[in-house]
């Protein structure tokens, strides 16, 4: 056993007798998630992606202690082991990296904060908080990435929800001022909602690929609403970023943009067949990508931290839990994926889902999905792709569920991964996808 890993067993071991054997009265939940996920990807043009067709087996195990030490504090730690891929020899785990490509799996602390009934209308916490976004998981989104160390308040001013936070997203050295800083706050009353989001960073080119001034700033803000006509729902919102970026050597290399997003979306049930549509619209110009002092772009924080979300309706130009496994490829609603190619050309989507029992214990999902950038570079198509996504749902046991499907995206010449060489290439992916899954 390496030192680090008896080390943090020790420290495992530490936590739990200090929540249990230290706090008198204290209550101590064991819960978590424990996945294993299969695919097998068939592709269309080696020429583009390499190797025509992958298949591979991960593992992820997600521990998670919640303890309530009285009846007005209570802490909570999440670790997150995986993607473990080898199983020959007996695992050695990887304390400073996530684990992917050829390092040893991760083990790593995901979640880990004490939380405070400070006054009859106020909670605080304080620590590694998951924080997402109140506009569907489109910014950021906890369910992905989004841990930051934080303070984090919630409560009410009259019959109005309020939620503020403010969290390191990353700090480098100590000895320098590198630090991306968030800063958050929601209100909500009823169905309807505002919030403003900030971020700041000192050297955001050590952020995502693209981004090389000295100092970045990128301020969000926006109003939403939700109601429900029966069994009929509406939501949508209407957003609006500004994003700076400026040059410590010269003021004529300083970027920024402005530009707004939107969605709508509905949810009906037909008989016992739940049906889902959204469309999204964010505003793109090439002129971003392309380093030019303005342009008309909106900007989201998951391309400065190299997040996706899962605001999606289907499985490989969105994220859905089954196709989490490294060969998804999504695209974020500012039009930017990985590696930030195609960022700041915005998108623009239509999306249908459609959710059904087939018999006991047995259910079905379809979604199709659109994908389009708005604008886009000179030798390049604006269409991403056409997705189509179904799943079959097992519920093996109360906490146990087994799903399996079939993914099959047709990429258009605007997808980031489309060029091979200096040509642009069409091309199609079939996924096939399996998840064995207990969570409790």
């Amino acid at each position: 056993m390496k030192p680090g890993i008896g080390l943090s067993i020790l420290i495992l071991i530490a936590i739990i007798t200090f929540t249990t054997g230290y706090a008198p009265g204290a209550d101590l939940n064991l819960h978590g998630q424990y996945r294993i996920n299969y695919y097998a990807d068939s592709k269309s043009d080696k020429d583009v992606f390499g190797d025509e067709n992958l298949s591979a087996a991960r593992l992820r195990f997600r521990p998670t202690f919640d303890s309530a030490i009285n009846d007005d504090i209570s802490v909570h730690i999440q670790f997150n082991i995986g993607h473990i891929k080898d199983s020959v020899f007996n695992q050695q785990f990887d304390f400073n990296h996530r684990g992917d490509n050829d390092s040893n799996p991760a083990f790593g602390l995901r979640h880990g904060f004490i939380k405070a009934k400070l006054t009859e209308g106020i909670t605080g916490e304080a620590g590694i908080i998951p924080l997402s976004d109140k506009f569907g998981d489109t910014l950021f989104s906890s369910l992905w990435d989004f841990n930051p160390l934080a303070l984090k308040f919630t409560g009410k001013i009259g019959d109005i929800n309020v939620r503020v936070a403010t969290g390191k997203v990353t700090e480098r050295e100590e000895n320098k001022d590198d630090d991306f800083d968030s800063y958050l706050l929601d209100l909500d009353y009823g169905g309807i909602g505002g919030s403003f989001y900030y971020f700041m960073a000192e050297e955001p080119n050590s952020l995502g690929a693209g981004f090389t001034g000295t100092n970045l700033t990128l301020a969000i803000y926006g109003l939403r609403a939700e109601r429900d006509f029966g069994n009929f729902n509406i939501s949508g919102f209407i957003m609006g970023s500004s994003y700076n970026e400026k040059d410590a050597i010269s003021s004529t290399d300083d970027r920024s943009a402005n530009g707004l997003a939107a969605k709508l979306a509905v949810s009906l049930p037909v008989n016992s067949v739940k049906i889902g549509a959204m469309a999204i619209y964010t505003m793109g110009d090439s002129d971003f990508k392309e380093n030019k002092h303005y342009s008309n772009s909106f900007i989201t924080p998951m391309s400065l931290y190299g997040g996706h979300g899962y605001w999606g309706f289907t499985g490989k130009l969105n994220i859905q839990g089954p196709t989490d496994t490294g060969i998804d490829n999504p695209v974020r609603i500012d039009g930017g994926s990985y590696n930030n190619n195609n960022l700041g050309m915005g998108l623009t989507t239509v999306q249908v889902n459609a959710g059904f029992p087939i018999i006991n214990r047995l259910d079905g999902y379809v979604a199709i999905g659109y994908y389009t950038l708005n604008d886009a570079l000179a030798n390049q198509d604006k269409y991403i792709g056409t997705d189509v996504y179904t799943q079959l749902k097992w519920n093996i046991g109360k906490a146990l569920n087994l799903q399996s499907g079939v993914d099959f995206a047709a990429l258009g010449k605007g997808h980031h991964a489309a060029k091979a060489g200096s040509e642009y290439k069409s091309r199609t992916v079939t996924t096939f996808f399996s998840q064995l899954q207990l969570e409790w």
